[in-house]
C-alpha cells in the first residue's frame, strides 16, 4: 500500500497542497511561539548578565552585607577582586532649568566588572566627579568639562555649622539630627554608552565614586557617610586569578558571608541569571499564545478533514477497484492513515522552518530597533521547539483523517461497476451529540449567570465562572453546529435567492452535504467569535473607563511644578516655569488650557479635613473642565466639593461650611486665619480637593501660588498621543503630569496592544479557516461535475456557473462571520459585565467599524476562495464533464 499512497498523493497534490497550508500555518504558530518564549526568556538572561559585566562569580547574602564582610572576601585565596554591587536607582541631577532623575552606579573596581564605554572624557577617579550618559547629558545640555548639580538627602546634626554645600529643603528630624536635601555642583568628567544594553531598563547609568554613590542613595539614617548596608546591598561580585579553582573559591566565599548571615550563595554569572529570572512572566505568556496556537491547530483539524472527504469522494472508484481486487478495509485505512502521516510530516516540518524564519525576521528587525534590552543575533533552536510543532502536526491530521478514513472502508467493491452518484442531501446526527450539545449549553448560560450575580460579591471568582461559562457554552454551540449550522445557512440562502437563479443554485448547493456546510462555517465561527469578542471587550472597557475617569478626575490634565519644603518645614509650592502654560496650549490635540491658583485649607463639617483649595473663574471652568456640573455650582460664595471629599468631613449639598487657611508647616488652621463660611455644592468628582472663584480664595486669606495648569484635550482617544507630547514638552523639567488623560492614555495603550496582539493571533485560524472555504467549494465542484455539466447543456453561461460558486463561497463565510459576530458580541457584552460591573458604571458599546470590518473580509475572501474551484467548474467541457462515472 505504500506505493499505491505515494501515486494517490501525487494525483492528489492539489488538494493535498491546500491541507498542508493549513497545517503549516498552525504549526508555525506553535514553532514561533515555543522560540518567541526562548528568546524572551534569553533577553531577560542576557540583561541580567550583562550588568555583571564579565565577572566570574556572585555572592548572595540572605542579609545585608557589611564593608569588613567585602574586605574578607577581597583577601580570600584565588579572588583578584571584589566590589559590593551598588546600584542607586534614582538620583536628581540637574542644569539650569533643566532636571532629570538618572540612575547611578560606582566606578568598577576592577574592568571585569565594567559594563560602559567612554565615549568622551575619562571615568571619575575622585569625589565630586561624574560621568553621564550620552543621552542624560543631552537632556541636560551639558558636556565633558561641565557641572551640573546633584540632589540628595544627607543626615545633619542638629548643630551642623556650613560645610561649603547648601541645604534648602528639611523633611525630617528628630532629637539627634535631621535630613536634608542638599545640592552640590560637580564636574562632567566623561560620557557613556551602554554597548551590551546593561542597564537600558534605566536609560543608561551615571557613574561616580563609591564614596560618592553611597552619599547621593539617601540611605543616610545617622551620623557620617551611608554605607553599603545602610543601602541593602547584599551581592558582591567577582573576579578570579587566572588558574584558580572556582569550587574551592565559591566554598572559601561561602564561608566567609555565612558568618554574618544566615544563608549564602555564590554563583557563576549564568546561574545568577538563572536564579533571577526563575519567576519571570515568558512562562505564562508562552502558555497565552499557545492557548491561540490550539484554537489555529482545531481549525486546521477542521479543514484537514473536509480536505479528506474531497479525497475519498474523489478516490470513491479507485477505493471500489482495489476492493474488488483484494483489498481489505484494513489496507484501504491504512492507506488514508498513512496519507495523512506524511501529509502532516512534511507540512510541519515546512511550518516549523517557516515558524523559525518569522522570529529569526522579528530578531533581525529588533536588532535595527533602538529597543531597552539586549537582542539576540539568532534563533537559538531547542529540541522542543522542533519536536513538538512536528508532533502536534502529525497527531492533528492523522486525528482529522480518521472520519474520512473510516468513510473510505465503507465503499462496496460494486462501486466500481456503477457510476458514482453524488451522496445524499442531509446528514443525520447521533442523538448523543444533541444530548451533549445541549447540557453544555445549558449548564454554559447557567454559569455566566451565576458568574454575573457574583461579580457583585467577589470580581476574580466571578471572572473564573464566567470564563468556564463561557467556554462550555461555546463547545456546546460548536459540538451542536450540526444541527443549526445548515438551517441558518439555508435560511440565508433562501433570502439570498430572490437575487436570481445563480443564488437560487448556491443556496440549493450548499444544503447538498449540511455536515459539511456546517465544519466549515464553524471552522471560521471560531476565529470570528473571538476577534468580535475582544473588539466588544475592548470597546466596552474604553467606555465604562472613559466614564469612571471623568468622575475620578475633574479634568484631563493637570500639570503641576513641584511642591518643596523650606528650611523653616513648610511646603511651598513652586511656580509653574513661565511660558509652560503657553507652550502647552501649542501642544496638537489640546483644546484648552488655564493656569489654577492653589493653596492649602482645612474645609470644617463634622471632622475637618485638610484640602487643597483651587481657583479658577467659571469661564475657565467651562472651558477646561468635562464636568458641566462644576462650573454651574461655581460662584463666588461657594465652595465646589467632591462626594468623597463630602462624605469624609459630613457635608451635604447647600450646607454652610467654614473654609480656612492651612498652616503650610502642620496642616492644621493657620494661627492667624478667620473662617469664611461658603455654600456647599457637592458633584460627581473625586478629586481630594475644593475649587472656589478666585475672589474667594482670595477671601479665605490667599492669592494662591500660579503651580498648576489644567488641560482639556480635543479628543479624548487621542489621550495617549497629547500626553506623549506634553510629557516631552516637560521631560527636562521637575514638572508633575496626572489626571484623566495620563490614565486614560495608559489604559488605552494596554487595551489597543492587547486587542491588536489577540486579533493578530487570531487572524492565523481566520486564515486557516478560509483554506477550507476553498476546500469545501472545491469537493462541491467534484460532487457536481455532472449536474453542472447538464446545467451547461441546459444553457447555464460559464459566467452563471462561476457567479452560483461565488455566492455560495459568500453564504458559507458569511453566515460563519454573523453567527460568530453575534456570538462575539453577546460574549464580549457578558465578560465585560463580570470583570467590569463591580469597578464603575458598565456603558455598554459595540465596535461598528471593527465588526464590519470582520464581515466585509470573511464575506470578500468567501468569494475570493470559490476562484480557482470555479475556474475548475467552469473550464470543463459540458461533454466531458458528462462522460465523469
Amino acid at each position: 500500500m505504500w506505493r499505491l499512497t505515494l501515486a494517490q498523493m501525487r494525483r492528489s497534490l492539489g488538494r493535498l497542497t491546500a491541507a498542508g497550508i493549513a497545517v503549516a500555518i498552525g504549526t508555525a504558530f506553535v514553532a514561533a511561539t515555543l522560540l518567541a518564549g526562548d528568546v524572551m526568556q534569553r533577553i531577560s538572561y542576557d540583561s541580567i548578565t550583562a550588568s555583571y559585566g564579565t565577572a566570574d562569580l556572585i555572592a548572595v547574602s540572605s542579609g545585608t552585607l557589611t564593608d569588613a564582610d567585602v574586605a574578607a572576601v577581597r583577601g580570600l585565596q584565588g579572588v583578584s577582586a571584589a566590589d559590593p554591587r551598588v546600584v542607586v536607582p534614582s538620583v536628581e541631577l540637574s542644569s539650569g532649568d533643566k532636571v532629570i532623575t538618572q540612575a547611578l552606579v560606582p566606578v568598577p573596581g576592577d574592568e571585569a566588572f565594567d559594563t560602559q564605554h567612554v565615549t568622551q572624557g575619562a571615568l571619575p577617579t575622585g569625589d565630586g566627579e561624574i560621568t553621564l550618559p550620552e543621552r542624560a547629558a543631552e537632556r541636560l545640555g551639558v558636556a565633558a568639562g561641565d557641572e551640573v548639580t546633584v540632589g540628595s538627602y544627607v543626615w545633619e546634626a542638629a548643630d551642623a555649622a556650613g560645610d561649603g554645600t547648601t541645604s534648602d529643603d528639611e523633611t525630617a528630624a528628630d532629637d539627634a539630627g535631621t535630613v536634608r536635601k542638599q545640592t552640590e555642583q560637580v564636574t562632567v568628567v566623561g560620557l557613556t554608552s551602554d554597548p551590551t544594553s546593561a542597564w537600558a531598563q534605566y536609560g543608561g547609568v551615571a557613574m561616580s565614586t563609591t564614596a560618592d554613590a553611597l552619599r547621593w542613595s539617601g540611605a543616610a539614617n545617622g551620623p557620617g557617610v551611608p554605607t553599603i548596608t545602610d543601602l541593602g546591598v547584599d551581592q558582591v561580585l567577582l573576579a578570579l586569578d587566572p588558574g584558580a579553582d572556582t569550587e574551592a573559591v565559591r566554598a572559601s566565599v561561602r564561608e566567609v558571608l555565612e558568618t554574618s548571615s544566615s544563608d549564602a550563595l555564590v554563583l557563576t554569572r549564568d546561574e545568577a541569571a538563572e536564579r533571577s529570572i526563575s519567576g519571570d512572566s515568558t512562562g505564562p505568556v508562552v502558555v497565552v499564545v499557545l492557548a491561540f496556537a490550539a484554537v489555529a491547530m482545531i481549525v486546521a483539524g477542521l479543514v484537514i478533514a473536509n480536505t479528506f472527504q474531497v479525497l475519498v469522494a474523489q478516490r470513491t472508484r479507485t477505493l471500489a477497484l482495489l476492493r474488488c481486487v483484494g483489498a481489505v478495509r484494513s489496507q484501504v485505512r491504512r492507506s488514508v492513515l498513512l496519507e495523512a502521516t506524511l501529509l502532516g510530516l512534511v507540512a510541519s516540518v515546512a511550518g516549523t522552518l517557516l515558524g523559525t524564519l518569522l522570529v529569526q525576521v522579528a530578531l533581525w528587525v529588533m536588532q535595527g530597533a533602538d529597543l531597552p534590552f539586549p537582542v539576540p543575533a539568532a534563533v537559538h533552536v531547542t529540541p522542543a521547539a522542533v519536536l513538538a510543532p512536528l508532533a502536534v502536526g502529525v497527531l492533528v491530521t492523522v486525528l482529522a483523517a480518521l472520519t474520512p478514513a473510516r468513510v473510505a472502508t465503507r465503499v462496496a467493491p460494486i462501486a466500481a461497476l456503477r457510476p458514482a452518484d453524488a451522496p445524499a442531501a442531509g446528514s443525520r446526527a447521533g442523538r448523543v451529540r444533541l444530548v451533549l450539545s445541549l447540557l453544555l449549553v445549558v449548564g454554559g448560560v447557567a454559569l455566566l449567570a451565576g458568574g454575573l450575580a457574583l461579580s457583585r460579591v467577589n470580581v476574580a471568582a466571578a471572572v473564573g465562572v464566567a470564563i468556564l461559562g463561557g467556554l462550555l457554552s461555546f463547545v456546546g454551540l460548536l459540538v451542536g453546529a450540526v444541527f443549526w449550522m445548515p438551517r441558518v445557512v439555508a435560511a440565508t440562502g433562501r433570502l439570498a435567492g430572490r437575487a436570481g437563479m445563480p443564488a437560487r443554485l448556491a443556496a440549493a448547493n450548499t444544503g447538498r452535504n449540511p455536515a459539511r456546510t456546517a465544519a466549515t462555517s464553524t471552522a471560521l465561527l471560531i476565529g470570528v467569535t473571538l476577534v468580535a469578542m475582544m473588539s466588544t471587550g475592548a470597546a466596552t472597557a474604553r467606555a465604562t473607563l472613559d466614564g469612571e475617569l471623568d468622575t475620578r478626575f475633574p479634568v484631563d490634565l493637570q500639570v503641576s511644578a513641584p511642591t518643596t519644603v523650606d528650611s523653616e518645614g513648610r511646603t511651598v509650592d513652586e511656580p509653574l516655569p513661565a511660558g509652560t502654560a503657553d507652550q502647552i496650549a501649542g501642544v496638537e490635540g489640546v483644546e484648552a488650557v488655564t493656569v489654577v491658583r492653589r493653596d492649602d485649607v482645612v474645609v470644617g463639617g463634622d471632622n475637618p479635613s485638610l484640602a487643597g483649595a483651587l481657583a479658577l473663574g467659571t469661564e475657565q471652568a467651562s472651558a477646561v473642565m468635562r464636568s458641566a456640573d462644576v462650573a454651574a455650582a461655581l460662584s463666588d460664595g461657594t465652595v465646589v466639593v467632591g462626594r468623597s471629599l463630602a462624605g469624609a468631613v459630613g457635608v451635604s449639598d447647600g450646607d454652610a461650611v467654614p473654609v480656612t487657611l492651612a498652616d503650610d508647616s502642620t496642616g492644621e488652621t493657620a494661627a492667624d486665619a478667620t473662617p469664611v463660611t461658603l455654600t456647599a455644592r457637592v458633584v460627581d468628582y473625586d478629586d481630594w480637593s475644593v475649587i472656589v472663584t478666585p475672589a474667594t480664595l482670595e477671601r479665605i486669606g490667599s492669592p494662591g501660588s500660579p503651580g498648576t495648569a489644567w488641560v482639556r484635550v480635543t479628543d479624548v482617544n487621542d489621550s495617549g498621543a497629547v500626553v506623549q507630547d506634553i510629557e516631552d514638552l516637560t521631560e527636562d523639567s521637575a514638572l508633575d503630569i496626572s489626571g484623566a488623560a495620563v490614565e486614560r492614555a495608559l489604559y488605552q495603550r494596554a487595551i489597543d496592544t492587547v486587542l491588536a496582539v489577540v486579533v493578530g493571533l487570531l487572524a492565523v485560524a481566520v486564515v486557516i479557516a478560509l483554506i477550507g472555504v476553498t476546500n469545501t467549494l472545491s469537493l462541491s465542484v467534484i460532487e457536481r461535475r455532472r449536474e453542472s455539466a447538464t446545467l451547461r447543456a441546459l444553457g447555464l453561461t460559464r459566467r452563471q456557473l462561476r457567479a452560483s460558486m461565488a455566492v455560495e463561497g459568500a453564504l458559507i463565510a458569511g453566515v460563519g462571520a454573523v453567527v460568530g459576530v453575534l456570538l462575539g458580541l453577546a460574549y464580549g457584552w457578558l465578560g465585560s459585565t463580570a470583570v467590569l460591573a463591580d469597578f464603575a458604571d458598565l456603558e455598554l458599546r459595540v465596535p461598528w467599524s471593527d465588526l464590519g470590518l470582520v464581515l466585509g473580509i470573511a464575506v470578500v475572501a468567501g468569494v475570493l476562495a470559490s476562484v480557482l474551484p470555479s475556474r475548475n467548474a467552469a473550464r470543463t467541457p459540458p461533454v466531458a464533464a458528462l462522460g465523469v462515472d
